[in-house]
């Protein structure tokens, strides 16, 4: 599949292949919350990457709105299943779409983790429960999230 490239201004004329790679940093988020979550600085250190990856975001969407590269690309719609499926035919929506992901997944964990932590939740919890959670917060988001409330509602009243 050929890939059509535009470079975004804002994000100094790098397009969404130059930037990919680059939302890997989320992973620190993720091993901090799995492997140092009681460590003083894992809730403020794991806003860092979605704060970032929030100005990424920002920068990208505003490059295509106010220096849009092809004047004939459809406009996005996101009040119809064709025009959102529309709008995803350009890579660079397709790109900000999934740092949207990766930052409200990251945001979403960071949540589950704090409560959990709030809620004196033992190391045993935190493997058998959080984790998993975790785990699923990160792959399939609302999943990761509707676990962790099962498993509060049951083992963290």
């Amino acid at each position: 599949m050929e890939l059509k490239l535009e470079k975004m201004v804002l994000l100094g004329g790098l397009t969404a292949a130059d930037l990919f790679d680059s939302l890997n940093i989320v992973l620190i988020t993720w091993l901090l919350m799995i492997f140092l979550p009681q460590w003083r600085w894992t809730p403020t250190l794991t806003l860092v990457t979605p704060i970032l990856q929030s100005l990424l975001y920002a920068l990208g969407i505003f490059s295509m709105i106010l220096f849009p590269q092809d004047p004939d690309a459809a406009q996005l719609d996101f009040f119809s299943l064709e025009g959102v499926v529309t709008g995803f035919s350009n890579h660079n929506i397709v790109f900000v779409g999934w740092v949207h992901y990766f930052v409200s997944d990251a945001l979403v964990g960071r949540m589950v983790l704090l409560d959990s932590l709030s809620r004196n939740a033992s190391t045993k919890f935190h493997i058998f429960g959080v984790v998993p959670s975790l785990f699923f917060c990160c792959m399939l988001g609302p999943v990761g999230f509707g676990l962790y409330m099962i498993l509060r509602s049951i083992f963290l009243p």
